[in-house]
């Protein structure tokens, strides 16, 4: 088994967070999901004492296998590598060159070079190092079987040590011994998304000010621009379709609430869940004071303390099982916009005890929120912005999740959220 205080569980977070990256979410979530369980009270991998209310992994061997199916999708650029290449290069040489001795010289410095499959995966999975030793297998069975074609039948299989080329390294001969200047390839959603780098920091302030004086929102370009970027990628399918999602829920309470919880029927505590504790909810990142309001949770149950602080010590943090039972398509935001201004913006923390200050500092992320939805997606998925620092953009951050509800005085969008139980931290 491999619980969430595992190393192996932070890497198969950023293999998420890299297959999300890639487009390959929605089958990543459908993987985790299938092997998610509850029960164990003690780790069997790291010695870890659980709840029996807390999610780990189980059936390593065919969650391994899954998931480096699914990876070695990532590496559709691959061809093998036989020297032809070199063979039809130096014929070109020949006809550039009278200098025999210019030959090495120019495969050296112009001609790329092969590289084994081994070198390759290391190199593209450099964030997943333990873990990259229990996919490998399934990674070099799906390339021999599904992209390099190879007829096992009649023809030894790829290994670690086999040669071969890749997009990138094609580019490079092309490039720089033919002289060639190959169109950069890049998708609708590359060029879309590049506007949102190019948001300086006045363009945002000023944004910001626009929909504090909501009247002059509509006139401003950045939001303009914005609002179609985010409509074009729905239009493109960009997202994570989620089916049946495993998160975390937490709030605030003290022992009487608990004790009544613990009396609850199922329909009481999915109220107590999901309902806000008193009247409106108030403003979140995503959502502003009122309607829409929008559900929050987080794949990891040790995450959720450092989002929520308790007003004073009697009040314990509770941790509610929610399932997703419907499809939703997320808009995974933090990797799609990763160190841009307008991200940095969007995650700064917040000084929750000045509440205007408080309210001043979520304008930007609600007002982004809105636009998503808008955009007729279900909600959004995005970092833990209380969390060590990572530098590397496939970190282990938890992911949190902002799920949206149209009505604040219903629960009609959740109607399809089962919640199994709490436990308390």
């Amino acid at each position: 088994m491999i619980c969430e205080y595992c190393e192996l569980d932070s890497e198969i977070n950023c293999l998420g967070r890299y297959l999300i990256d890639n487009n390959l979410g929605t089958e990543f979530f459908d993987i985790q999901n299938s092997y998610l369980r509850l029960g164990k009270q003690v780790c069997d991998s790291c010695g870890s004492k659980l709840s029996p209310k807390e999610y780990f992994y189980e059936n390593e061997s065919e969650l391994f296998n899954k998931l480096g199916n699914i990876t070695a999708k990532t590496f559709l650029d691959l061809r093998l590598y036989d020297g032809s290449d070199e063979d039809n290069l130096s014929c070109d040489i020949g006809h550039y060159f009278s200098e025999l001795g210019e030959h090495p010289e120019v495969l050296q410095n112009a001609v790329a070079s092969p590289i084994t499959i081994g070198d390759l995966m290391d190199e593209r999975l450099d964030f997943v190092p333990c873990l990259i030793s229990y996919i490998k297998p399934a990674i070099l069975s799906y390339l021999n079987e599904n992209i390099l074609k190879i007829d096992l039948d009649h023809e030894y299989p790829a290994d670690n040590n086999t040669n071969v080329l890749t997009a990138g390294s094609k580019d490079f001969t092309s490039r720089n011994f033919y002289g060639l200047d190959p169109a950069e390839i890049t998708s609708t959603i590359d060029n879309l998304v590049s506007y949102v780098y190019t948001i300086s920091d006045e363009q945002l302030t000023r944004l910001e000010n626009d929909e504090l004086n909501d009247k002059y929102l509509d006139h401003n370009e950045t939001y303009q621009k914005l609002r179609d970027v985010f409509l074009r990628l729905y239009n493109n399918n960009y997202g994570v379709t989620v089916n049946d999602k495993k998160l975390y829920r937490a709030r605030l309470m003290d022992n009487s609430d608990i004790k009544i919880l613990n009396k609850c029927e199922k329909n009481s505590l999915k109220n107590n869940a999901l309902t806000p504790p008193v009247g409106v909810p108030s403003q979140g990142r995503w959502n502003f004071g009122g309607k829409p309001t929008t559900l929050y949770a987080s794949d990891k149950c040790n995450q959720l303390p450092r989002e929520i602080e308790a007003e004073n010590s009697d009040k314990k943090v509770v941790i509610f099982n929610l399932e997703t039972n419907k499809t939703r398509l997320l808009m995974p935001i933090s990797l799609l916009t990763d160190q841009s201004k307008l991200y940095s913006r969007l995650t700064n923390r917040v000084n929750k005890k000045d509440s205007k200050k408080y309210k001043q500092q979520y304008v930007l992320s609600n007002l982004i929120g809105k636009i998503v939805l808008n955009s007729h997606y279900d909600g959004i998925i995005y970092d833990a912005t209380i969390y060590k620092d990572i530098n590397s953009k496939y970190n282990d951050r938890p992911m949190n999740y902002a799920i949206f509800n149209s009505d604040v005085n219903n629960l009609d969008c959740f109607n399809d959220i089962n919640v199994s139980g709490f436990f308390c931290l």
